[in-house]
């Protein structure tokens, strides 16, 4: 499975998709720092400072799941394009688990790498050049990043069960959004008559993706230890179970 691993992870190396969609990551970042460094110059500017700056991300954690599967579905859809790669390894008696396996570790690390690097680089460029809040913001943003790495290592596994066992990212998407995103309400609907469902509906990802403002500041869903260990349980054991589903899938279906 290590020699399937490494020529993954030459193919994603060489992704043109994925290359251009960090890049244009990136390229916002240092677009969003220059302009509020830019304008922070004219006096009574009040934005040019870091807490603006991160405001976005720790508030919005509800965009690592289309990000990550815009992540998903690049990755994905660069092996479809090179002569049906896993075609060929089952003709070389590789193993579809190995296979499934390597893909899906190797794409975790990407997905983890650029989790890490697109914050540092915000970081780094708004504590040079941006005026520093110290209201919390360093905080927000740790507590933010360490509270959604499990939801997004969920995401990528969901994704890539569907779109790498369907063969397309688009029919693949619909399922995602259902169990998602649909489900959760199904559940709370439900859960006015049976609150089985209700208890179901708050161990869904999505659920816990939810923000609240009060004078103390932000709260996050996983602000106390047990709703983290919550987080880190719904979202690392909901991709598991995608892991062994997409395995099996794999193993049942065709390859043509």
């Amino acid at each position: 499975m290590l020699n399937y691993m490494k020529s993954e992870w030459y193919r994603q190396r060489n992704n043109r998709g994925l290359q251009n969609t960090i890049l244009v990551c990136l390229g916002l970042i240092i677009l969003m720092v220059a302009v509020l460094a830019f304008f922070g110059r004219r006096p009574g500017f009040a934005y040019a400072n870091t807490y603006f700056a991160f405001n976005g991300i720790f508030t919005s954690m509800s965009g690592i799941f289309p990000l990550t599967l815009v992540f998903a579905g690049f990755m994905e859809n660069n092996s479809r394009n090179r002569q049906s790669p896993l075609k060929n390894s089952v003709a070389f008696g590789i193993p579809r688990s190995s296979i499934y396996l390597g893909k899906f570790l190797v794409q975790l690390l990407i997905c983890t790498l650029v989790y890490l690097i697109l914050p540092a680089v915000l970081v780094c460029l708004s504590w040079l050049f941006l005026e520093h809040s110290n209201e919390g913001e360093w905080y927000y943003l740790a507590h933010a990043l360490i509270g959604g790495y499990p939801l997004c290592v969920f995401m990528l596994s969901i994704g890539f069960c569907f779109i790498f066992n369907i063969g397309n990212s688009i029919s693949g998407i619909l399922p995602i959004l259902f169990i998602v995103y649909i489900l959760p309400y199904l559940f709370r609907f439900l859960g006015m008559k049976y609150p089985l469902f209700s208890e179901a509906a708050e161990w869904c990802p999505a659920s816990m993706l939810g923000l609240s403002f009060d004078n103390a500041g932000i709260h996050f869903y996983w602000d106390t230890p047990i709703r983290m260990l919550r987080c880190y349980l719904s979202g690392l054991g909901g991709a598991l179970i995608f892991l062994c589903a997409g395995i099996f899938w794999l193993k049942k279906r065709e390859i043509r």
